[in-house]
């Protein structure tokens, strides 16, 4: 298989890694707003927490699965999540400039700090 295709497959898995984790994050965020009987204007926060883990996650994955330029891969990794969510924002109406600008500094500090975990894990 070529080096290019596999580059493909790494940064679409690792997207799916990272939106798994991050989906089964929200049900926790929830749990955790209705134990602490928190307003619901938190939900947004937590909502931006959970696409944060799951971009860590997407760069964890793509840093130990390529075990090189973990701030780059990682990077890459957490766009294509940022990317998944944009079009689902878009398909759904509810898309703005702050959801973008906010969710795209979370997915660059958050997956390149995953890549780098991810290259460092031994």
């Amino acid at each position: 298989m070529p080096a290019k295709q596999r580059n493909h497959k790494i940064y679409l898995l690792s997207a799916i890694f990272g939106a798994a984790a991050g989906g089964l994050s929200i049900p926790f965020f929830s749990f955790l707003i209705w134990f602490l009987q928190l307003p619901v204007s938190f939900s947004g926060t937590f909502s931006l927490m959970a696409f944060g883990f799951g971009c860590l996650i997407s760069g964890v994955s793509a840093g130990i699965l390529k075990r090189r330029n973990g701030i780059l891969n990682g990077v890459r990794a957490a766009l294509i999540l940022l990317l998944v969510l944009i079009i689902i924002a878009f398909l759904l109406g509810n898309l703005s400039g702050e959801l973008i600008l906010g969710r795209l500094v979370t997915a660059v500090l958050c997956g390149s700090v995953g890549g780098v975990i991810g290259v460092n894990r031994k």
